[in-house]
């Protein structure tokens, strides 16, 4: 896979401005962060549910932009507890990868940003460390890991500083702004200085300066900005690059940051590239598993798995009952038959679903809910899913 660019220009694209699609944004933009994907069911899962942009995914990497899945944001931290947390933390990166049309070995996203450890999270630096390792061994040594730290954050710091010395990390982009003082030239100045220094180990190539640009306090103007970046790149010349938060806001200025800034960073001004005639083919998906339930059928995200948004799962007698987070709609199944419908999502009941030896309990979500509610019936066949009983001493 292709390395993330050696200077970048970087911008968030939040997925509530989808109006302003990733294709539109200027090429001068040469990373595009998709934000965010939240957590999804149990601890450390996560899921994006955004993937009708897969062909515009396609059409950005094809002229040369990356993409790189930003995970967490603000109130989406996650603690990395545990080893299985953090598993399930990569095993969900590996199926939206999937979802969005790429495979380990031909991923369609180029990297992940890490926007996990938000003031309730605290980086369990052991963990996140593993997670780096692991996520690269599954894509490749070139996958990007980036991060857009609180610059004053002690613990921050030191889990980068440490992913950093091992070439864990591809870079770090501290975020000057919505906090008191952040936006200021100097405290920005001053603060990417000892993140060079005191987190990089002198090397500017692993810190990228992270902006933000509203009308409104603790924000620069693209004034404030561009005073900032010269001033850091003329004492740290071989600085990484910046970003900014997020597209709508530049899109909104008529792409100011992109236009003004992107040739500072970048040195030279890169052509927009006419829209390919043909997007590059999406990859070949094996045919999954499908429920039906009389004429009707909806895909089968797995079984015994953990639960993601709008995902139809189904939970064999293994798991003795199902979660007790009251999201849903539960379908116990008997024999190959319905024998009770539980709508936990308006119920809210926080006790779960037993699940009968030899049966098991289909959950679903979002879209998945909508179509067990429709077609479920007591006493209806459902067919797709075989179950082996779970041994019994």
């Amino acid at each position: 896979m292709t390395k993330l660019p050696n200077k970048v220009n970087a911008v968030y694209w939040t997925r509530w401005n989808a109006d302003i699609r990733l294709t539109q944004v200027p090429q001068s933009y040469n990373v595009l962060y998709l934000f965010a994907a939240g957590r999804s069911g149990d601890a450390g899962g996560i899921g994006w549910d955004m993937n009708d942009i897969d062909a515009d995914i396609r059409t950005v990497r094809a002229r040369g932009q990356r993409v790189v899945l930003s995970t967490g944001g603000a109130g989406q931290g996650i603690n990395f507890s545990s080893r299985s947390v953090s598993q399930r933390f990569v095993d969900s990166v590996v199926r939206i990868n999937a979802e969005l049309g790429g495979t380990l070995t031909s991923p369609v996203i180029d990297g992940v940003d890490f926007n996990t450890f938000e003031a309730e999270a605290t980086p369990n630096t052991a963990e996140y460390l593993w997670i780096f390792t692991e996520l690269k061994r599954r894509f490749g040594r070139d996958f990007g890991i980036t991060s857009p730290p609180a610059p004053w954050k002690a613990d921050d710091k030191a889990m980068i500083r440490e992913a950093l010395s091992r070439d864990l990390m591809t870079y770090a982009g501290p975020q000057f702004y919505d906090g008191t003082g952040l936006a200021n030239p100097e405290y920005i100045i001053a603060t990417t200085r000892d993140w060079v220094l005191n987190v990089a180990g002198g090397d500017a190539s692993k810190i990228v300066v992270g902006f933000g640009m509203e009308n409104m306090e603790n924000y620069s103007s693209i004034d404030q900005i561009r005073t900032a970046w010269r001033a850091i790149e003329k004492e740290f010349p071989t600085i990484r690059g910046a970003f900014l938060w997020q597209h709508k806001t530049d899109s909104d200025r008529g792409w100011a940051f992109a236009r003004q800034l992107a040739p500072l960073v970048l040195d030279n001004v890169i052509p927009e590239q006419p829209m390919p005639s043909a997007l590059p083919p999406a990859l070949a998906q094996p045919p999954g598993p499908v429920v039906k339930i009389g004429s009707a059928s909806y895909p089968l995200s797995g079984i015994d798995i953990a639960r993601e948004l709008n995902s139809l799962v189904a939970y064999t007698d293994r798991v003795p009952t199902t979660s007790t987070n009251p999201s849903g709609c539960e379908v116990t199944v008997t024999g190959g038959k319905v024998s009770l419908i539980n709508d936990r999502q308006v119920g809210e009941s926080a006790t779960g679903t037993r699940v009968p030896e030899g049966g098991f309990v289909l959950w679903g979500h979002g879209e998945a809910r909508t179509w067990l509610l429709a077609n479920a019936r007591v006493g209806a066949v459902v067919e797709g899913i075989t179950v082996t009983p779970a041994p019994h001493s």
